[in-house]
């Protein structure tokens, strides 16, 4: 048996499965449901169904499937981590977890005040901006259309939601105490930030958490999938600090960039491969700077890797044959390492979703993947 949580990409299982890490246990991220069977008893499975930008039918279905094979294995769901900005069929995968669990309350909580999120009168708002009219109401993959969670879940917003507000941990700890004092069993759903909070009252029996494994040699890649400019700006301060050289990668040649980067590579032992900043169709970038990025790492062996997007994370992943990652540490909100298998040799991916971080962020996944006993607990 297995306690688990469910996310709806790679980014944010992760994010969670830092949360559980913290508590005290031992996480292992998956995609497929050999890698969950894989999993031993003492671990929680994050299980990711990458149905971020999928219909809300196979959104549904999806997370249903998910649910389904838990209950065959009498494991049970300890969380459900969804996106802070509420992007995606949030409302689809939330009727299927209420349908899934009847008799469960669900405390719904998307806040995440770290990075600006925040929940006030059931409105949704980044840096105080009701989330509709933000960038991410312009998502060209899945735009926010909804500022007003309750009208955004509409019908599935039955008496068995617990829709909360929530601006400072105080808040948090509150909504959680109040939907425990009901005396129903419930689930979370929300951001990482709420799993934190969660985490803690699922550690039955408490299980030390795995020990760091040694971190391997070699070149290190930094990837950026992501088309938030932000993180144009982290991969130019990384250059900047530590002379890792910048390839950008054209959508329709990717081989170049990949022949750039290991030259890079081979002088210096570190680059770092871009999606162009000009707008480019989601499916062909993606595909771009998954073919470069693999192109790159069998060829030259790369064992430490940085990618920034979960999306781009989950598509590499998959063409390189990961099934499953081990949760090794936390370098900040939103940034892990974890460490998996390619080709039979070990690895370590530093993971971070596309929109976190500050100017430094790239900066300090290098350091962990330089020098990582500054960043193992």
């Amino acid at each position: 048996m297995n306690d688990y949580l469910l996310a709806d990409d790679l980014s944010g299982a992760l994010d969670a499965a830092a949360a559980f890490h913290h508590s005290g246990r031992r996480v292992r991220i998956v995609w497929s449901t050999e890698a969950w069977r894989a999993a031993g008893p003492e671990e929680v499975v994050a299980f990711t169904t990458e149905t971020r930008n999928a219909s809300a039918d196979a959104a549904a279905s999806a997370v249903t499937a998910a649910m389904t094979f838990g209950t065959r294995r009498k494991d049970r769901l300890r969380y459900k981590k969804i996106d802070s900005t509420l992007r995606g069929p949030v409302a689809a995968e939330l009727a299927a977890v209420l349908a899934a669990l009847p008799e469960h309350n669900v405390l719904f909580l998307p806040a995440n005040p770290a990075v600006g999120r925040t929940v006030r009168n059931e409105v949704l708002l980044v840096n105080g901006v009701p989330v509709a009219q933000t960038e991410f109401g312009r998502d060209p993959a899945s735009p926010v259309r909804e500022s007003s969670i309750r009208r955004l879940l509409a019908a599935v917003a039955t008496e068995r939601v617990i829709i909360a507000d929530a601006e400072t941990d105080a808040d948090f700890e509150a909504a959680v105490r109040h939907v425990h004092q009901l005396g129903r069993e419930w689930v979370g759903i929300g951001s990482g930030a709420l799993a934190r909070f969660v985490a803690p009252l699922c550690v039955t029996p408490a299980i030390a958490s795995r020990p760091p494994s040694e971190p391997p040699a070699g070149p290190i890649l930094m990837i950026c999938g992501s088309a938030h400019p932000q993180n144009h700006a982290q991969a130019q301060t990384l250059a900047r600090d530590s002379n890792v050289p910048v390839i950008t990668v054209a959508a329709e040649k990717p081989d170049a960039a990949a022949r750039a980067a290991r030259r890079a590579l081979d002088a210096d032992g570190a680059a770092t491969l871009m999606l162009e900043s000009t707008r480019t169709e989601r499916a062909a970038a993606l595909h771009a700077i998954t073919v470069a990025a693999v192109n790159v790492i069998e060829a030259a062996g790369v064992s430490r890797l940085f990618v920034t997007g979960g999306e781009t994370a989950f598509a590499i992943g998959q063409a390189l044959a990961v099934d499953s990652l081990n949760f090794q540490t936390e370098i900040e909100p939103g940034l892990s390492v974890s460490a998996g298998i390619i080709h039979g040799r070990n690895a370590w991916f530093a993971i971070k979703p596309g929109g976190f971080g500050d100017a430094q962020t790239w900066v300090r996944a290098w350091r962990a993947l330089t020098t990582p006993e500054r960043f193992q607990n």
